[in-house]
């Protein structure tokens, strides 16, 4: 926890652990708020995570051993180009659009919580950070090039770590052959089916689905309505059947989507008679 002091005019940590850099010395003493004084042997940065998964760095945190709290100063980021927002018992840090971090007021003090990002000791991560949001999610190639030419305020160079959004954007759907194989050579070495429904308007029977199968070598349909999905496994054991009386050969493989319909008793019946059974991903031709 960080105590958000607006009287402050330092950062303060007595927890040297939390420094991502750090110079041992005598940096004389601090003044405190009843009248004492803590003694100043350190200096260094600090890198935290804040409550709203942002990195703030801290620099010129001053490390004093017998300070109770840290103290975040509110001048100091004011400084640094931040924006403080204090009203209602809470306490929002921003940068331009972006929330930085919040915190709340209690006992008269307003706190924020905020992890020690030790792995980030770059000063920059959250410049680059945050130019990277504001130019939609630039690359660090890109990053750089800008920074070198001195048009990103506050931005000297970047290394960005993996962005999250980055990635759900760059993946891609496995790619399925422009020119699928030739068909199959011999009748029921393969069937396709598929369910449609419901229907907006019911069949005379009652009907709202229906559920195909296309033999792939010649190409024949059977079509079956249903009153519900779960029919498909009675329907497919009625094809099942006459197909295989009528033509004298066996069905060997059916291919149909991941739906329900075709999963729990539709694939042991399929283990049952020997039929292999291929699932396509959803919504894929």
């Amino acid at each position: 926890m960080w105590i958000v002091d607006s009287g402050a005019t330092l950062h303060v940590t007595p927890r040297k652990e939390f420094f991502t850099s750090y110079t041992s010395g005598d940096f004389g003493v601090l003044k405190m708020s009843n009248d004492g004084v803590s003694k100043v042997i350190g200096v260094g940065d600090v890198c935290l995570q804040t409550n709203m998964g942002m990195q703030l760095l801290l620099r010129g945190v001053k490390h004093a051993p017998d300070v109770r709290f840290n103290l975040i100063s509110v001048q100091i980021l004011d400084d640094g180009g931040y924006d403080n927002h204090f009203g209602s018992g809470k306490w929002k840090l921003t940068k331009g659009n972006l929330v930085v971090a919040k915190g709340e007021k209690n006992s008269k003090l307003y706190w924020t919580k905020a992890l020690v990002a030790k792995d980030s000791v770059n000063a920059m991560d959250m410049e680059a950070s945050l130019w990277h949001r504001r130019l939609s999610h630039i690359s660090e190639k890109g990053l750089n090039c800008l920074a070198q030419k001195d048009v990103l305020q506050g931005l000297k160079s970047a290394e960005l770590e993996k962005c999250s959004h980055c990635m759900a954007g760059k993946q891609t759907r496995v790619s399925f052959k422009k020119h699928p194989p030739s068909r199959k050579s011999e009748l029921l070495q393969l069937v396709h089916s598929d369910v449609c429904g419901p229907l907006k308007v019911k069949s005379f029977s009652g009907a709202l689905y229906f559920v195909i199968f296309i033999d792939d070598c010649s190409r024949k349909l059977w079509v079956y309505t249903l009153q519900r999905k779960d029919q498909v496994l009675e329907r497919f054991k009625q094809f099942h059947a006459l197909v295989e009386r009528q033509s004298g050969k066996k069905l060997k493989r059916i291919r149909t989507d991941n739906g329900g319909e075709y999963c729990g008793p539709f694939d042991i019946y399929c283990k049952q008679h020997g039929i292999a059974h291929e699932k396509t991903p959803p919504k894929t031709p």
